[in-house]
């Protein structure tokens, strides 16, 4: 199976502060997309860290691709965020490098130039390719994060918010880059406040309530409950 399961997970940040987590369960398959949604605060972003190990939890288990993440050495952990790569909300690119030299970081293979360049092609960007990222904008910055993965050849991807920052042209280019690469088979788990994208997008939906699941179903019916709260 190529699913993350978390059970019973709880963590909380300070021994007097309320838990972030309390024994949330849920398990996210790979499939297509999966928006994950709450209040700020709720632990969405946290649970994305929990999935490949940067986080540890204080109670329950973590297991991705059968693997219990909360027990593997960072050797491991490593080979694991390859296979399904965590893009923080900031680009993360280096300045002096062009994108196409940023996208080749994130491989050693021999054939990481021409890992590149189809990275960048499948997310739009090949004419981009030796600009700098001071040249861009903010969303061409994130579909070149978004390639940098890709060059992993990952299962799928870990995204947080990743249209937090953008105009809304800029956020739509990354949305439908997402769309297209799930039409490609390519799953993703993203957590998100767009709910107008949620709607257009989504293949299922997890809510984060009081740091348990309060919602996972399709997006259809997330948005009718929420319409009719």
């Amino acid at each position: 199976m190529n699913d993350l399961v978390f059970t019973d997970v709880s963590k909380r940040f300070a021994a007097d502060a309320p838990p972030v987590l309390d024994g949330l369960s849920v398990c996210l398959g790979r499939a297509g997309l999966t928006f994950v949604v709450g209040k700020s605060g709720s632990g969405k972003s946290v649970l994305c860290r929990l999935a490949v190990g940067l986080l540890r939890p204080d109670a329950g288990q973590v297991r991705l691709f059968e693997q219990p993440v909360n027990t593997q050495p960072e050797r491991a952990l490593r080979r694991l965020r390859a296979r399904v790569p965590y893009l923080v909300q900031g680009p993360a690119l280096l300045d002096w490098l062009t994108l196409r030299a940023n996208v080749m970081l994130a491989s050693d293979a021999d054939d990481r130039g021409h890992r590149a360049d189809l990275a960048l092609a499948r997310v739009g960007l090949a004419e981009f390719a030796q600009r700098f990222p001071p040249q861009v904008g903010p969303g061409i910055k994130k579909r070149t994060a978004i390639a940098r993965a890709l060059v992993l050849e990952p299962q799928w991807l870990l995204l947080d918010e990743p249209t937090t920052g953008l105009d809304r042209e800029a956020a739509n280019q990354v949305n439908q880059t997402l769309l297209a690469l799930g039409r490609e088979g390519l799953g993703a788990v993203i957590v998100s406040h767009d709910y107008a994208a949620l709607g257009a997008m989504a293949d299922h939906v997890v809510e984060v309530v009081a740091g348990r699941v309060g919602y996972q179903g399709d997006a259809a019916g997330f948005l009718r409950g929420r319409n009719n709260g």
